[in-house]
Order: structure tokens, then C-alpha cells, then sequence
């Protein structure tokens, strides 16, 4: 499997108990139009996930992740996670917008 359906798996038997957000995600929460409501709400939808990019990991056994989420036709949500067995630990996110973000992948 992919990175992307790895993660869309994972998430679609995800429980929210296991989900931990970092103090970093808290930092930039201000200056961001975001929440971890948001977040919360968004990983429910493993449906609304459209790319999975694996990072380096810090540790052994877990997997970092760069998510996009798409929030509507004009937004999407960027998450850094982290994955360590049935955890979810958020490190960082911000939304963006996808008109773009499309341009400068061009």
C-alpha cells in the first residue's frame, strides 16, 4: 500500500483518545486560522484526505507524515503528524490556499 491509503486506514480506526497535540501546534495556533477542533473534526473524514508525504522520523517505529486535508474547493489543511503505533501526535498545521499552492507546483 501507498502512504496515502497507509494513512487513510489508520485514521479511519482512529480514536480520538489517542490523539495529542504538541505545544508547537498550540504556539502557531494564534496566528493561524485554525483549531484543534478543526483538526479533530477533519481527521474524522479520512475520505478528505488528498496526499500523504513520509518524512524522516526523529524515532524508531514511528512515521511522519506531511498531510493535506481538503477543507473546501478553495482550502486545504496542512498537518505534520506523527504516527507511533495506535497514537497520533500533531506537531504543526496551517491551511492554505489551493489555487495557490497549485501554481507554485507548476
Amino acid at each position: 500500500m501507498g502512504d496515502l491509503e497507509d494513512v487513510r486506514k489508520f485514521l479511519s480506526n482512529f480514536d480520538l483518545i489517542n490523539l495529542e497535540f504538541k505545544k508547537h501546534f498550540y504556539d502557531i495556533i494564534v496566528q493561524r486560522p485554525i483549531s484543534d477542533d478543526l483538526v479533530k473534526e477533519i481527521i474524522k473524514k479520512p475520505n478528505t484526505l488528498l496526499k500523504a508525504e513520509l518524512q524522516k522520523a526523529k524515532k524508531i517505529g514511528e512515521k511522519k507524515y506531511k498531510l493535506w486535508f481538503k477543507l473546501s474547493n478553495k482550502y486545504s489543511l496542512v498537518l505534520i503528524a506523527v504516527i507511533s503505533k495506535k497514537n497520533l501526535y500533531i506537531l504543526t498545521g496551517w491551511n492554505t490556499d489551493r489555487k495557490w499552492q497549485k501554481s507554485i507546483q507548476r
